[in-house]
């Protein structure tokens, strides 16, 4: 856990606090006192939602080296290589108008250590040189997908193909965790605003 995610869990404990003030407050009839705490919460959040915002336009984008995890509190994910798909009538992505298709590695592992997990809203997308993006054309071709569960210290890999334009060189994946708590923790890869994290990718020969 880092600092901006102990000052998250302390700013939504604070503003529950005031939220349950506030209608004890109203509850009681004392609107002046209700009204207080109420620009007092109102102005709490207008700030963070400032320190958000300029501290999410300010940091620069992270980048993950090949094979490097990147962890979403127990869940991790790492981008380990993609290959071109030489043969296109082997192409998991199945006939296409041009473009080339390609298949890349992921590596899922959890680092809990007595619970099982999943991620039901895990995704990724393939980034190329030109910042463009790419949702998988089929299935994860190797059976298991994002979202299987995780027993604790388990890992494995995950293959998901991609067809991009014949032009276009992958550079990376985009891993997402899902948006909530990320989109609203000050200083997280995936804060509002932020641009999301690329993980790189190894290159390999054509399959």
């Amino acid at each position: 856990m880092t600092l901006f995610d102990l000052f998250f869990l302390i700013s939504v404990l604070f503003a529950l606090a005031m939220a349950v003030r506030i209608a004890i407050s109203a509850i009681r009839r004392q609107w002046p006192t209700a009204a207080r705490r109420t620009r007092m919460l109102a102005l709490f959040l207008a700030l963070y939602a400032g320190v958000l915002i300029c501290v999410a336009l300010v940091l620069p984008r992270r980048f993950y080296a090949p094979g490097e995890r990147r962890c979403f509190d127990d869940w991790c994910a790492a981008a380990v290589s993609i290959a071109p798909v030489e043969n296109p009538t082997e192409s998991p992505c199945g006939p296409g108008n041009g473009g080339r298709d390609w298949v890349a590695t992921i590596e899922v592992a959890s680092e809990a250590r007595r619970v099982r997990q999943r991620a039901a809203g895990a995704s990724a997308q393939l980034e190329d040189e030109r910042g463009a993006r790419y949702w998988p054309c089929a299935a994860a071709a190797s059976g298991r997908s994002l979202t299987d569960v995780l027993d604790p210290g388990e890992s494995f890999r995950v293959s998901l193909p991609f067809r991009l334009p014949s032009a276009a060189t992958p550079a990376g994946m985009v891993v997402h965790h899902g948006d909530f708590p990320g989109v609203v923790i000050i200083g997280a890869d995936q804060s509002l605003f932020h641009a999301l994290a690329l993980q790189r990718l190894s290159v390999e020969q054509g399959k």
